[in-house]
């Protein structure tokens, strides 16, 4: 059994591991790493405890347990590098249905030769026929880019930074550019329903994920003054009809709506109807031909 590595060693040989990265790594102290990527930046506080603790009950794989900590730090040196600042700025959510849009192999691979790692996302829901994410991008030059694990570690170690940003970010953009609503008038719908719009259409395919902000929820149940909440229906991206007739019938209608919707989408969203009160978010509903199902989000 080899000689067991002290944590100031320990630390010493991480560092000798990750000089090629030009990141000039500072230890605070023993198993405690700082990382700066350049001027202005943050810096990444790094803990080698847990590592430490594993190579201390498997002495003989001290590699295989820095290999993790050695491969997230080579995507985040990755180019192109984005400023914490376009981060915390640029970010914003766009709803994905994982079933009717499947991630690619490069999008989910921590293999190490995929230059900036797997996309960031957070599950919303899961249910057989839906499995809707909040995928992450950042928006520059009017085009959504998706991020990925080394574009964001640098400055959001903890994964909830990212929703609480991204939503915000998409909150603030709502009330800058307002949002729009055309009603929606045709034989087969009787509900009162509109379809809501951004005042920015650069931003259209983050509209489906209003129905993750409550404050904007509530405040489009104020518009159209909805004594008894709203219910929604997403069929793709970059569409959210909302009706404050929140009965079986209406229900059943938004469900029909939903349904053909999405069939005309390329990528489908969501068939369900989402039911919400004071913005939060009380029941997801599927249409079964005639039926309808009230799904438990928990059990989904």
């Amino acid at each position: 059994m080899p000689e067991l590595l002290s944590e100031q060693e320990f630390t010493e040989h991480f560092t000798e591991a990750i000089k090629g990265y030009e990141l000039s790594p500072r230890c605070k102290e023993p198993l405690m790493i700082e990382l700066t990527y350049g001027e202005n930046e943050p810096v990444l506080t790094l803990s080698l405890k847990d590592a430490f603790n594993r190579y201390q009950a498997e002495p003989d794989k001290l590699d295989e347990h820095m290999r993790p900590f050695v491969e997230d730090l080579a995507w985040t040196v990755q180019q192109p590098r984005y400023l914490s600042k376009e981060l915390y700025e640029l970010t914003l959510p766009t709803l994905r249905n994982f079933y009717s849009k499947p991630p690619a192999e490069t999008e989910m691979s921590n293999d190490p030769k995929c230059p900036k790692g797997p996309i960031v996302f957070e599950q919303v829901l899961k249910a057989p026929t839906e499995f809707l994410v909040l995928q992450f991008h950042i928006f520059k030059d009017d085009r959504y880019v998706a991020l990925r694990k080394g574009d964001i570690l640098p400055c959001m170690p903890d994964p909830s930074t990212i929703i609480r940003l991204s939503l915000n970010n998409l909150a603030i953009k709502t009330e800058v550019a307002g949002l729009t609503a055309t009603p929606l008038q045709f034989d087969s719908l009787k509900a009162r329903s509109w379809l809501i719009g951004l005042g920015d259409d650069r931003f259209s395919h983050s509209i489906a994920a209003l129905t993750c902000i409550s404050q904007a929820m509530k405040s489009l149940e104020e518009t159209f003054k909805g004594e008894n909440g709203l219910i929604a229906i997403i069929p793709s991206a970059d569409q959210l009809i909302v009706s404050i007739d929140t009965d079986e019938r209406s229900v059943a209608e938004l469900g029909v709506l939903a349904n053909q919707l999405a069939a005309k989408a390329e990528h489908f969203l969501s068939t369900f109807v989402w039911t919400f009160k004071d913005g939060n978010l009380e029941a997801v509903q599927s249409l079964d031909l005639q039926e309808i199902a009230e799904l438990d989000p928990e059990e989904s």
